[in-house]
């Protein structure tokens, strides 16, 4: 393996980089997503968070239980309560808060559950871009061969051939899977943000009632 690597030449080095970072996402999108809670979980913190919300509970109070119960539901709910903060301070009507703050829920949950696959997108176009360059870069080789030592070294027209093709082979071996996984997830991020969108409207009504009420007084 080793052996092979130095035989693909310089572009080996950032195909073996992006490899790496492809692995790397993939593990932590599989952790992330292994740690998803269930939609009976999803449907208790949503109640409860409301609860807190409808029970008077300060802006800090509700930013504290956000951050103590994390993952999805944290981040996102922690994100429309500052979100809210910032919007409550403006004048605006019912409506044009509520269609804001959806929007917000719904961008950073899909902001969570996308996390890092615009690096695997990157990784799966460019890694056979990369392939092609060593492919390139290989075939300079094995011409600049034959003219200098012409057509009675085969070795080295050989070597040079034989990079060209180690890269594009591992180009396409990296870019085959990166482009499967973030098509896998992609899917898994749409349908699972579909899951949550009516808990997140539910939350952003529990706060407008909220500033309804302060409205009022």
């Amino acid at each position: 393996m080793i052996e092979l690597f130095r035989e693909g030449g310089p572009f080996m080095y950032p195909l073996g980089l992006w490899s790496m970072l492809s692995i790397a996402f993939f593990i932590e999108r599989i952790w992330t997503y292994a740690r998803l809670r269930s939609e009976d979980e999803l449907a208790e913190i949503t109640n409860d968070v409301n609860a807190r919300i409808d029970s008077g509970a300060s802006i800090d109070q509700l930013k504290e239980y956000c951050a103590e119960v994390g993952k999805l539901e944290g981040e996102v709910y922690g994100e429309g309560i500052e979100r809210f903060e910032h919007l409550s301070r403006e004048q605006r009507t019912m409506e044009e808060m509520r269609e804001e703050m959806n929007g917000t829920v719904e961008r950073a949950a899909l902001a969570y559950l996308e996390r890092y696959l615009a690096v695997i997108d990157f990784v799966s176009k460019s890694v056979v871009l990369l392939g092609l360059l060593g492919t390139v870069n290989g075939m300079i080789n094995a011409f600049e061969g034959i003219a200098e030592k012409g057509l009675g070294e085969p070795t080295i027209v050989a070597a040079g051939i034989s990079e060209a093709l180690i890269t594009t082979v591992t180009g396409l071996v990296i870019a085959v899977p990166s482009i499967a996984i973030f098509t896998y997830f992609s899917n898994r991020a749409t349908g699972k943000a579909v899951e949550f969108e009516a808990y997140g409207h539910g939350f952003v009504d529990a706060l407008l009632r909220r500033w309804q009420g302060t409205q009022a007084a």
